[in-house]
């Protein structure tokens, strides 16, 4: 079987996906629209904020080759349209920034996802009279090759998605800290840990996964609910994010920033909602999964 190219070799060394379900290319050139319910009726939860992460090729679209001319944002329109000021648009905020991305993966780094994350804590302060503050916390970089640090990062060099290309250089800034444990791919799962691995139902399989040796996988994130409490906050608020994968580098700042806070891999679905019972929902999402 032949491999697919899904890697768009650019400018610079930068690397962006095409040939993807999300059809991120054509959205953002030929202005196709992807959103099925253009009300968006199933947001039906009062307090509540969305953040989109900005496409790599929209907010580093200069580094495209020339015949793409990107432009068009008609599924962030309407997601706009519908949340007015309870959306954060991070690319009205990293356009200003460097190096905020990945070269050679899809992904949001963690100087970028940083930067978001006071961002985030900035708006829901305003919007519901919270009083939170974010952690400070030191980032560091070194020149690597990203797929050789065992963290599921350096996918546009991956044989998947590169297929016969050849790349001039794989090396890519990678960005990290030492002021906190780095959960996916690495975090090890104990039963006497606080953080929790919840089935769907939201009964806890923590113990089970820990006799199975897991850790935190794409396997494990993408199927359970990561569940944690800090019994030291005195605020008790619950809250239910859904996220994608650009926000994985720096879930362990957002499981602390609350008293109970569940976190599930899907979009928005009123059934954890119901099931849940938050006091508020927040949406992380990347723009290409604007549906």
């Amino acid at each position: 079987m032949s491999n697919i190219n899904k890697t768009l070799i650019g400018k610079n060394g930068y690397l962006f996906l095409t040939n993807d379900s999300a059809n991120e290319l054509k959205v953002h050139c030929d202005n196709l629209d992807l959103v099925k319910d253009k009300t968006l009726s199933r947001y039906n939860f009062n307090k509540f904020v969305m953040v989109v992460l900005p496409n790599k090729s929209l907010i580093y679209k200069e580094f495209l080759p020339d015949e793409y001319n990107v432009k068009y944002r008609p599924a962030f329109d309407i997601y706009q349209n519908k949340f007015k000021n309870k959306i954060i648009d991070a690319y009205e905020i990293l356009k200003y920034e460097d190096d905020t991305y990945y070269k050679t993966d899809t992904h949001i780094n963690l100087k970028g996802n940083y930067i978001i994350y006071q961002k985030f804590i900035n708006k829901i302060n305003q919007l519901f009279d919270l009083n939170m503050n974010p952690r400070n916390i030191n980032i560091l970089h070194k020149s690597c090759q990203l797929s050789t640090l065992d963290q599921g990062i350096g996918d546009l060099t991956w044989s998947t998605n590169l297929g016969d290309q050849q790349l001039e250089s794989t090396l890519d800034n990678y960005y990290f800290t030492n002021d906190f444990e780095c959960f996916y791919n690495k975090y090890v799962i104990k039963n006497d840990k606080e953080i929790r691995f919840l089935n769907y139902e939201l009964v806890d399989e923590t113990q089970i996964l820990e006799n199975k040796n897991e850790f935190a996988n794409w396997n494990i994130i993408s199927k359970y609910v990561i569940y944690k409490k800090n019994i030291n906050i005195v605020s008790k608020n619950k809250i239910l994010i859904f996220y994608d994968s650009f926000l994985l580098n720096i879930l362990p700042l957002y499981l602390e920033l609350f008293y109970e806070i569940y976190m599930i891999k899907e979009v928005y679905d009123n059934n954890f909602i119901n099931l849940i019972k938050p006091d508020f929902v927040f949406e992380f999402r990347a723009e290409r999964f604007l549906f």
